[in-house]
This record gives structure tokens, sequence and C-alpha cells, in this order.
């Protein structure tokens, strides 16, 4: 369910994204417009405040001897006399040269105003404005932000309402599954517990078929199980002895092997350790000797081995089977080497997994109607890590 939904705000966030780049357009011309109407607007306003300082020097009395220059907080202003010199003047920035009635550098709009006859004898009149797009930029961020905020909640919504069905359907069909699967877990356990003791009674081959088929039944039972937990829990790793799990994985798939009369040789050196999880190593270790007592013909002879070599742990499995005709394909989900073998070709896909999860590099060599051999090569420096942690 958190996985649904972590999706469905992915695809929102994509969606949202899109979107804004497909309105970035039409926004960016509301942009040009609504500076320009914005400079429209500033020169409106300082030709206003032009009039209103002209009537105020046209209204001084002949025999005035005082005048008081009006000032402002948003514009600043000065005099100039008919040859441009200034008379006086309230403007802190030098005062630009006039080719138009208005005129502009980096930080402010000014004006030209040509006054008539007064009393001060001045020309011309220079009023100044620091431009200001404040008003637009808040403007188009409240806008992106509608758009953003809307398209986000309208494609989230969107998309949990057609997840809906899927995600109840998952949840059922993973409920289901894991209800048969621990249905299943009782009854495998029981009969391979009785047919082991009647085997050890009666010596029957066709008991020893029956357990070997058993075990090849316990494997993909364990396949599906990993599958379906995979993506719901976490697989916590231990510090395991790979030598003696090893040796009981060889023990349990004896009865397997004999029911083809298949010889498994061992050479495996003690204590060696890693660091993995222990049903994660079972799966890595299960599924290739299974593959290996399955492709190979009877009376032959498996070699399975765990060694130092080139400074590295190597983890080894050599039969005289059928051999891999297209090595590139067989860590696909769902490739069968060959089909009339059955299996579902999910055992070496969730093998690969697990060595991507864990940096294990596999090697594979194979020759058709000879044999194959896969290797799998542990870090040497997760050994030393965990000899330095046991002293």
């Amino acid at each position: 369910m958190k996985n649904e939904t972590k999706n469905a705000f992915i695809f929102a966030i994509i969606l949202t994204f899109l979107t804004l780049l497909l309105v970035s357009f039409p926004i960016l011309n509301y942009l040009s417009v609504s500076l320009r109407l914005n400079q429209v607007n500033q020169e409106v306003q300082l030709r206003s405040y032009a009039k209103e300082i002209e009537a105020t020097i046209q209204g001084i009395m002949p025999l005035q001897k005082t005048f008081l220059f009006p000032r402002s907080i948003i514009f600043k202003s000065a005099l100039l006399d008919a040859n441009n010199h200034i008379v006086f003047s309230l403007i802190e920035e030098p005062i630009p040269s006039f080719s138009d009635e208005f005129v502009k550098n980096n930080t402010s709009l000014f004006y030209k105003y040509p006054l008539a006859s007064n009393a001060l004898h001045v020309k011309f009149l220079v009023v100044q404005k620091e431009i200001s797009h404040s008003q637009v930029i808040f403007d188009i961020l409240i806008i992106i932000g509608v758009v953003l905020v809307g398209m986000l909640l309208f494609s989230y919504l969107l998309l949990k309402l057609l997840l809906k069905p899927y995600i109840e359907t998952s949840t059922r069909m993973n409920l289901f599954f894991t209800d048969v699967m621990h249905e299943l877990k009782t009854p495998l356990g029981i009969m391979q517990l009785n047919i082991e003791g009647l085997v050890k009674k009666y010596k029957d081959k066709r008991l020893s078929r029956t357990l070997a088929a058993l075990s090849t039944l316990s494997t993909l039972y364990d396949d599906l199980e990993y599958l379906i937990k995979n993506k719901t829990i976490t697989y916590t790793t231990e510090f395991l002895n790979f030598s003696m799990f090893l040796e009981d994985r060889i023990a349990y798939f004896e009865a397997l092997s004999s029911s083809k009369e298949i010889t498994i040789i061992s050479y495996i050196e003690p204590e060696h350790y890693c660091k993995i999880n222990r049903i994660e190593l079972q799966r890595i270790i299960d599924n290739n000797l299974t593959n290996a007592i399955k492709y190979s013909p009877p009376k032959t002879t498996i070699e399975v081995y765990l060694e130092t070599k080139e400074n590295d742990l190597c983890f080894g499995v050599k039969d005289q089977g059928v051999g891999i005709k297209e090595i590139d394909k067989i860590f696909e989900r769902h490739y069968r080497g060959d089909i009339y073998k059955g299996g579902f070709g999910i055992g070496l896909s969730i093998v690969k997994s697990i060595c991507d999860k864990y940096s294990i590099v596999i090697e594979v060599r194979s020759e058709e109607k000879k044999g194959s051999e896969f290797r799998y090569w542990f870090k040497k420096e997760v050994e030393e890590k965990i000899s330095s942690e046991e002293l």
C-alpha cells in the first residue's frame, strides 16, 4: 500500500512538472505583457506627479519670498533651466540625457516635463522613480503556485482513484498467496519427514524418488516464498559459517541426487564466513544444486567447492549436464534452458538479484553436452571484516 501511494505521488510530481512546462510559455508571455503594463502604469504616475508639481509652481504668488518645493517618498524631482543645467535637485543619482520624454536605466525611470513660464524661471521638470516589478513578480508566483498545487492535488487524487482497483486486487492476491504459502508449508514438512523415515526403513527406490520430488517442490516453494516476501520484508544480514551451511545444504539434496544416481563431490575449505542473510544464501546454493541435478544425466558427478582463489572467496558448482545454449539469458525471469525439464524459470533470476544486492560476481562457463560451471565470487573484504570482529 505504501509503495502504491509513493508511486502515485511520484507520478503526480512528474505530471505536475510536465504541466508546468506546458504552461510556461503562456506564463512567460503574461509576464512580458505585465512588465510592459507595469512600466506604462509607472509612466502615468510620473506624468501625474509632474503635473502636481507644475500646479504648485504655477501657484507661487508674485510677491511670495519663500517657496517650499514638494517632496515625496516615492518620487524624486529636479528643476532645469533652458540649457538643461540643474537649478534645484532632490535626485541623488546623475540625471541622464534625454532623447525622449522617458529614459530608463538599471534601477530608475526618468520623466522630463516642459514647464510653462513660471516665477522660478525654470524650463524643465525631471521626475525620477525607482523601477519596481515586485507586484508583477508576486502575481506570477501566485499563478505558478496555484497551478502547481492544483495540478499536484488533481493528478495525485486522479492517480489514486485509478490505482484503487489495482491496489485492492494486489492486496487480495498478496493475502491469498501468503495464506496459501503458509498452509502449504506444514503438509510439505510433514510429508518430507515421514518419507525420509520410510526411505531409511525400507530402502525403496520409489520412496527415494518421491522424496526427491518433494525436495524439488520444497525448493520451488522457498523460491516463491522469497519472491512474495522480498517486497514486504527486509532480510537482515548475519555472520554465517559458509562452510558448515554449504555442507548442510548438500546433505539436504542427497535424496534428490540419489534418485538419479548422481554423486555430489564436495571440496569445502573449513571456517569460511560471509555476511549475508541466511535465506538469501540458501537461495543461491539451493538453486544451483537443484539445476545441476535437474540438468545432469543419471550416474554422473557434480562438484561443489568453496575455497579461496585469487584472494577472493569462491563458491562453485560444476556438473556434467547438457550445457547451456544461451548463457546471456539464463538469469532472465521465466527463462528455461530446457522446457521439458519443467520449472518456472525464476530460480536463477532470484540468484542474480541477490548477487547484485551483495555485489557478488557471477561467472558462468558452459559447453553443450559436456556440462556447466557456476562460480560466485564473494568480496575478500567481507571475510576480513568478519575475522577482525571475531578477534
